[in-house]
């Protein structure tokens, strides 16, 4: 599934402030430059992060960093019911001003960001009562709330819960002067480019500019995870958006996922979610 840039501008404002009802989350897979908390009030379906798909509630607060592919499919048995969500969008430069030293303790933060966190525990409580007080605040009040949030993001790391192996960022992600970080970042952009075509160890060694032999044990230390494992979860996330997203038959989804057979497709998604593709399409 294509994931296209979206272009955030606030010119009028350190950050960008969103509260809205819509009837349904459709599912447009972006990524922005700013980072982005979302509160999602009202709803549920299937959050899509990276490389990532979970189940998403009334509650569900997550913290994305720049460049981080992300996407909210409402489910349709709720499709009648308004989702409603609050969303902050800030960039990155903010947190690097010389003139706001104390900020740069937030790098960390930043990075950790870059795979998507799920807020959870007294932490989130405490964002999601500042965000329901900014909603009616001035913008200088709003201002001091925002800062107040990444105090209670600094003061809770704890409670945060990485979502992804990867941002599905590609190659737009922001620079890094670590050497590994660059070749697992081109490698994991070939992935999700040719996710429908078979995918070989040897390709991917290649791609990295690491010995054959050395790779499994390189992408593991990067990613967290085989090689194998990792492509097969990324093929069952972009399954997900299709079985929820189009009437394309079950074994076609399977096809233009990379899935050589329909009962490899079949076993790879129980694993995952606990349940065939077909079951889940009826379960949305």
């Amino acid at each position: 599934m294509r994931v296209s840039e979206e272009q955030v501008s606030h010119p009028d404002r350190t950050f960008r402030f969103l509260h809205f009802e819509i009837d349904a989350f459709r599912g447009e897979r972006h990524r922005h430059r700013q980072l982005e908390l979302t509160w999602i009030e009202a709803g549920m379906g299937l959050r899509f992060v990276g490389d990532d798909a979970s189940p998403f509630a009334a509650g569900d607060l997550v913290l994305l960093g720049s460049n981080v592919a992300h996407s909210w499919v409402s489910s349709k048995r709720r499709v009648a019911a308004p989702v409603a969500a609050t969303v902050i969008q800030f960039t990155p430069e903010l947190l690097t001003l010389p003139q706001l030293p104390e900020l740069a303790r937030l790098g960390p933060l930043v990075a950790r960001a870059r795979h998507g966190l799920a807020i959870v525990g007294s932490g989130r409580d405490l964002i999601l009562d500042v965000l329901v007080r900014m909603r009616t605040s001035s913008a200088i009040a709003r201002l001091a709330g925002w800062i107040e949030i990444l105090g209670l993001l600094d003061a809770h790391e704890r409670d945060f819960r990485t979502l992804a192996s990867s941002p599905l960022g590609g190659p737009s992600l922001p620079p890094t002067d670590r050497p590994e970080t660059r070749r697992i970042d081109q490698t994991l952009d070939w992935i999700h480019r040719h996710l429908a075509r078979e995918l070989t160890v040897a390709e991917a060694a290649r791609i990295a500019h690491v010995a054959p032999a050395a790779f499994s044990r390189f992408f593991r230390r990067e990613v967290g995870k085989t090689f194998t494992r990792y492509v097969n979860d990324v093929r069952c996330s972009e399954a997900c958006l299709k079985l929820r997203l189009t009437d394309r038959p079950v074994a076609a989804v399977a096809s233009e996922c990379g899935f050589a057979t329909l009962s490899h497709f079949n076993r790879q998604f129980r694993l995952r979610h606990g349940m065939t593709p077909r079951e889940f399409r009826a379960s949305g």
